[in-house]
């Protein structure tokens, strides 16, 4: 099968062939390449986003707590107003952080929890109203100034650590996002990479292809011209072998065996004028005898 098809067209073919191969193995390398990206942006915005938001919600419910036992323990109406606008604040930012999660859970069993904590989360508001309604009708807390004074400082370092929680908590989120970005910078690069590689290395398979194909082609055909002057019985056919290669070497032996024939054809050449002149004696000589 393969031996009825000329060199070049084999040699072209399995270039072809290689490059096509590699074409498939780089877009393969390329498509991996884009779900591991898809894999790290989804950790950060689905996984750990989802966590975070998660997490703000636990800590805002402990907020709505710590604020209702201050309510109750204030000694003035201005402190359980301010306790109680605390309160309103967690609770309104426990719904936004519910909101956020919610899409970011995909299994069944998630959207069943989402949707008991809406429930609960509504009776828990409700009752809780309900429980400051009725705490606002009892006396004011009665403490002594050193106490008052030494709960304050407690509240305050509490309120020092939330703070510095939340700030490792938003540097943490901070570097996630910083590293899903690096993620995507570098998949960017790497496949505009691969992408050139992968276009090079076909157009110099193709290149190298035609050019090695002409190289060995040009020689062979320039070899069958040869011959067929050779058949026709032409000598005089000038050749030239140019490259040091097997056609090349094919090429010189050509030349070596038509500077045998000039030379054989050359003595056959004088031996039949010899002959002839032989002819030429011997038939005067008859001529004179007659």
């Amino acid at each position: 099968m393969f031996g009825n098809l000329k060199i070049g067209v084999r040699l072209i073919g399995g270039f072809l062939l290689v490059a096509s191969f590699s074409a498939v193995v780089g877009f393969v390398g390329i498509s991996n390449l884009s779900q591991i990206n898809d894999k790290a942006d989804d950790l950060y915005t689905k996984e750990l986003m989802g966590l975070s938001h998660v997490k703000e919600v636990n800590t805002r419910l402990v907020e709505v707590g710590r604020a209702r036992g201050n309510f109750l323990l204030a000694t003035t109406q201005p402190e359980r107003e301010a306790h109680q606008a605390s309160m309103a604040k967690s609770m309104a930012a426990m719904k936004d952080h519910i909101d956020k999660a919610r899409p970011l859970f995909v299994s069944a069993r998630a959207a069943e929890l989402f949707t008991a904590i809406n429930s609960v989360s509504e009776d828990y508001q409700r009752e809780l109203q309900r429980a400051l309604a009725l705490a606002a009708t009892q006396k004011l807390q009665e403490r002594d100034e050193a106490l008052t004074q030494l709960l304050l400082s407690v509240r305050e370092k509490a309120n020092k650590m939330d703070d510095m929680l939340g700030e490792l908590q938003t540097q943490k989120e901070a570097r996630a996002k910083q590293a899903a970005v690096e993620t995507e910078a570098l998949y960017q690069a790497s496949r505009t990479l691969m992408f050139g590689f992968i276009a090079g290395a076909v157009l110099l398979g193709i290149a190298l292809g035609f050019v090695i194909s002409r190289s060995i082609t040009r020689p062979l055909h320039k070899a069958v011209e040869i011959a067929d002057h050779l058949a026709e019985g032409d000598l005089s056919v000038q050749i030239e072998p140019g490259t040091r290669d097997e056609t090349g070497q094919l090429l010189r032996a050509m030349q070596s065996m038509v500077a045998k024939l000039s030379q054989v054809v050359a003595e056959v050449n004088g031996g039949a004028e010899a002959l002839a002149s032989a002819s030429e004696e011997v038939s005067a000589t008859a001529q004179s005898l007659s």
